[in-house]
């Protein structure tokens, strides 16, 4: 393999290494209430306390609990418990993909 061809193969190489990582995201999923719900942004206020907004689109999958009948970002209402799975590459750069209205959960009893 001549030099030129090699340093070709190099530079295609990690190209496509620098491509696939532009593609890598994490995935997330957060359970809590909403907090504030706009057309395009939702923010959820964690078990832990921590609010954590992402953005809505319209392939944004939101459902009540056990069904499947997809609702509208109008149907969700702040302080809804809800489980929400995003993507995104740190918690600043977050996309929910699913939307998941559930039943509030009971606070427990300290033993």
């Amino acid at each position: 393999m001549s030099r030129r061809t090699w340093t070709r193969t190099l530079l295609l190489a990690t190209l496509l290494l620098g491509a696939v990582h532009l593609f890598a995201h994490e995935e997330f999923r957060f359970i809590g209430t909403i907090a504030r719900v706009q057309s395009a942004q939702l923010q959820v206020k964690t078990k832990e306390g921590q609010t954590i907004a992402m953005k809505l689109n319209p392939s944004t999958y939101i459902h009540r609990d056990k069904q499947e009948a997809k609702v509208t970002a109008a149907d969700l209402k702040v302080g809804d418990s809800v489980v929400v799975d995003a993507l995104g590459d740190n918690l600043t750069d977050l996309l929910a993909l699913e939307v998941r209205i559930v039943p509030p959960i009971a606070p427990t009893k300290p033993k």
